[in-house]
């Protein structure tokens, strides 16, 4: 798994630059993130991909519906494949992908930067860590959607705020049997936080207390560049616990990202 300071430096990367300037250098936000801004969140198998006779930069997809968290079951689904640019992204038929879409000029599509994935990555067993790793990090976002679809929590995040906690890091050595916590959190229009309350507690209560009281004192919340909030909001945060992760201690870890 990716050392937490580097995913850190990669998500404000993604945060603060511009689309142009990453080019296809794309770095996925917060999966729940990712959920808000896309019309369409499903796992799907893609049966069979062939060219938009229209528009050269598209393919068509004919998918089958695996799992639903998101928008309206579909048959159909366009890829933004480019195949002329660098940004080239083309899924195979017979492949499985939990596909994130949204609607761009008029078309909903998933493309290089939706921050879709492929589920069947195979390392041919060269790789034990990799799969290893890739198998727990799919694990976790899959909880998520299914957390998220469940609970019919559409707009996670509706102001688009970007929560930073330092005084996670200090939460160190716990043991826990689930993946994460979820707390709704109020916000004042000057980003001061009004009220913390729990949606869903960690397995280990005492890590649940010490999780939400740092809530209380420690969190606090950003404007993306050039935006302001009119109004109070309410964010939903997610809290994941890693086992054995800190990169210098290897005990166990809480984090805001999803790693």
């Amino acid at each position: 798994m990716k050392n937490l300071s580097f995913n850190l430096i990669l998500f404000m990367v993604s945060l603060f630059s511009t689309t142009d300037a990453l080019a296809c250098f794309c770095v996925s936000p917060l999966i729940t993130d990712n959920f808000q801004r896309s019309q369409f969140v499903a796992q799907v198998k893609i049966l069979k991909v062939t060219p938009d006779s229209n528009n050269t930069d598209y393919h068509d997809a004919q998918i089958e519906v695996l799992t639903l968290y998101k928008g309206e079951r579909l048959k159909k689904i366009k890829i933004l494949s480019k195949l002329n640019s660098s940004c080239a992204f083309l899924p195979s038929a017979n492949s499985t992908w939990i596909v994130f879409a949204s609607v761009w000029q008029g078309i909903l599509n998933f493309d290089y930067c939706s921050g879709s994935y492929k589920l069947d990555v195979d390392f041919n067993g060269q790789y034990p860590n990799a799969t290893k790793n890739l198998s727990k990090s799919t694990m976790l976002k899959l909880q998520v959607l299914e957390y998220l679809s469940h609970h019919r929590i559409w707009d996670p995040n509706p102001s688009g705020l970007y929560a930073i906690n330092a005084g996670l890091k200090t939460i160190k050595g716990f043991k826990n049997k689930d993946s994460f916590a979820v707390f709704q959190v109020d916000v004042n229009t000057d980003l001061s936080v009004n009220g913390v309350s729990i949606l869903k507690k960690f397995q280990n209560n005492e890590l649940t207390k010490i999780v939400f009281n740092n809530f209380k004192t420690d969190l606090k919340f950003v404007n993306p560049p050039h935006h302001t909030i009119p109004n109070p909001t309410r964010v939903i945060v997610f809290c994941y616990f890693y086992e054995n992760q800190d990169p210098k201690t290897r005990e166990s870890m809480v984090s805001l990202f999803d790693i």
